[in-house]
């Protein structure tokens, strides 16, 4: 009998549960699909790095999962409040007729679960031919090709999927349970009728607190321009713990303060329905403060990720092109005080130690580069010019300036293809790729361009700097270096040897790699049996590897955890909204009654619904502004943000799935309203 009333109950109130289930659906979806990546690479050519990148993409959503579950776990507690809100009258009828709570009990668990059973149905059948084109999507991403398309199915993925959100369910039915439990018949039956007590009662107090929370948010704002996001510290702390108490006094003090401000301007307050509108949302306070904070700060993580986060992925591969211009590179990074052994050719090094060069490479040259006596501080002329994220380093003018000698800085040059220089004994050139530099040095070259190495007079050849990139890496290294005729850079202390590799025709990167590995094993290196005149080397081939494997890492927790968070604060509006649309029916028919106009209604409760959507949102925008502004400084130091792009990109998603929760509540609120006058 229960089971077959909880199902005719779901059946019957299938519109109310309409954004609850659309969003579980999405919920369980989204879940699967981030979560079945591991599944995916049976139809992908990967190489051992882009194994190795899938795999730690696939460990670091299962970490993220975890929060992710926590969310939606919220959500759905949160929108069973309402749900079971919008049921009041409904359980008052059944407990007036002589039924216990613990029947109504058994009763609202039952509808959970069937709730549940659905959802995670037919989300997880949604999300297993989403997972095919999120495939597709990842080969894409990783530039490689599908051996075969062929239908792919995590069973982990869908055991992870089934346990998370069966716990999820079960922690509702307890809380449903326990909330039954805890309701009076009274309560049941006038809940529709009863508005919100105004916390604040006092004008000067909601004007206090508004100024309060501005200049929360005001001090915040600096805070976090100054320190940036480089350093984790007391400032970035009281940054974050000020805008929180900022948003949270700015919607605590609103409500009160925009109806008395607005009733200070009797023409707007009694134009139209804008008495009623700011009556419906003054009414609601106590309900509307504390969860629009949270929804402010959730909306302004989502900005974040989806803005930032896509942004960051295109920056760490954007210039990948330009830092790889040779095969391989290798560096041998000598110590401070000058002990260790110095290898000049590490080349020949590698041949004496039986690595066949000649089979592998079509062409080497190596660069050493010097530690100068020139220091930054004398090339910083307008320290104005230097990009906030590097400004706040006092200690940078500190650092001496490498020096590079003209004839190997050339050969370099040569192996790439490039024009080479040309200097006279008493000229300079400054080499330097690294973009956020570049105007400090153009502004020294062009002001001054004057130095003086170990007693030597140089001025500049160019009034621009180099933007060569003498050696293969993951992102511009040269952020200054000297590029001196050969002769200044004799007594200069060497810094590090860098050599430059291009393999021949149809070498196998693999096999020469292996060969290195095995000359210079760790137990040979070890016992001192042979020594390895290298540090570190970089390939062309594993810098793209990695990069892509990187951009897809960042690029899907962007959108993975920005989608969450979006729908989550999206339908606990919604839910909201149309919870207080049932219970404000009543009224809604009374203007009707009072000879109010359909369209006026109608205008009413749209005016009501989106200043809900849209306050949050509002100030979340602002919020962002101010983020972007300060992790644009910190991406800055891999390329800088596309932002007008990045903009474009999260304005559609907000305009898909905040607009769609936006129009449905709405076009929901609206048909409940009518039906009840019907």
């Amino acid at each position: 009998m229960f089971f077959k009333l909880a199902l005719k109950n779901v059946t019957k109130s299938i519109k109310d549960y309409t954004v609850y289930f659309l969003t579980m659906t999405f919920g369980v979806c989204l879940f699967y699909m981030f979560n079945s990546i591991d599944s995916q690479t049976t139809m992908m050519q990967l190489s051992a790095v882009q194994s190795d990148s899938i795999k730690m993409l696939s460990q670091t959503i299962a970490y993220v999962s975890v929060f992710i579950s926590v969310i939606l776990g919220f959500l759905i507690v949160y929108a069973n409040q309402f749900l079971i809100k919008r049921r009041k009258k409904e359980l008052g009828i059944y407990m007036t007729l002589g039924m216990e709570k613990g029947k109504i009990s058994r009763i609202v668990i039952l509808e959970t679960f069937l709730i549940g059973v659905f959802s995670l149905a037919v989300g997880l059948l949604v999300g297993i031919f989403a997972a095919q084109g999120l495939s597709v999507l990842t080969a894409k991403m990783f530039e490689v090709n599908l051996k075969a398309f062929q239908f792919t199915f995590s069973l982990q993925a869908f055991y992870k999927t089934l346990l998370y959100f069966s716990i999820i369910f079960l922690i509702v039915m307890i809380f449903n349970a326990v909330s039954i439990s805890k309701l009076k018949l009274i309560d049941l039956l006038t809940a529709g009728k009863k508005n919100e007590s105004l916390k604040i009662k006092r004008l000067w107090i909601s004007v206090i607190l508004f100024l309060v929370s501005v200049a929360c948010l005001g001090t915040a704002y600096y805070l976090i321009i100054q320190n940036g996001m480089l350093m984790i510290n007391s400032q970035f702390t009281t940054s974050i713990i000020l805008g929180c108490i900022g948003t949270l006094l700015f919607f605590l003090s609103l409500s009160g303060f925009l109806l008395r401000v607005v009733q200070s301007n009797k023409r707007l307050y009694f134009k139209n329905m804008n008495m009623f509108i700011l009556r419906q949302i003054n009414s609601k306070i106590n309900t509307t403060f504390v969860s629009m904070s949270v929804i402010c700060i959730m909306l302004l993580i989502t900005i974040g990720t989806l803005s930032t986060g896509m942004g960051l992925s295109s920056a760490l591969t954007k210039g990948v092109k330009d830092n790889t211009p040779y095969d391989i590179s290798f560096g041998y990074v000598y110590h401070e005080d000058d002990t260790r052994k110095q290898i000049k050719d590490l080349a020949q090094k590698m041949m004496d130690d039986k690595i066949d060069l000649n089979r592998y490479a079509k062409e080497y040259t190596q660069v050493t580069a010097y530690t100068s006596n020139i220091t930054f501080g004398d090339l910083i002329t307008d320290a104005s010019l230097l990009p906030q994220s590097i400004s706040s380093m006092s200690e940078i003018k500190k650092y001496a300036v490498t020096a590079i000698p003209l004839s190997e800085y050339n050969n370099a040059l040569k192996m790439q293809g490039q024009p080479t220089l040309t200097l006279k004994e008493n000229e300079f050139s400054v080499n330097c790729n690294f973009a956020q530099m570049q105007p400090v040095i153009n502004s020294f070259l062009s002001n001054n361009g004057k130095l003086n190495l170990n007693g030597k007079a140089l001025v500049s050849a160019e009034k621009t700097v180099q933007g060569s990139t003498y050696q293969t890496s993951m992102t511009a290294q040269d952020t200054v270096a000297l590029i001196v005729p050969d002769a200044l850079t004799k007594g200069l202390v060497r810094d590090q040897e860098i050599l430059n590799m291009n393999y021949k025709v149809g070498v196998n990167e693999q096999e020469f790699v292996q060969q290195l590995q095995t000359v210079y094993n760790k137990e040979a290196i070890n016992s001192e049996q042979i020594f390895r005149p290298y540090d570190w080397y970089y390939t062309k081939i594993k810098i793209y590897e990695q990069s892509t494997g990187l951009k897809t890492m960042v690029s899907y927790l962007a959108i993975y955890i920005g989608l969450v968070f979006l729908i989550t604060s999206a339908a606990v509006l919604a839910l909201q909204q149309l919870s207080e649309a049932s219970d404000n029916a009543e009224r809604y028919g009374l203007l009707k009654k009072l000879g109010a106009e359909e369209s006026m209604v109608n205008h009413a409760l749209f005016s009501q619904i989106a200043i809900y959507f849209f306050l949050p949102l509002s100030l979340a925008i602002i919020h962002s502004i101010v983020g972007i502004k300060v992790a644009n400084n910190v991406v800055s130091l891999l390329g800088g943000l596309d932002i007008l792009g990045n903009t474009i990109f999260t304005a559609a998603i907000f305009l898909v799935i905040y607009g769609g929760y936006f129009l449905a509540t709405y076009f929901g609120s609206k048909s409940m309203i009518r039906q009840n006058r019907n």
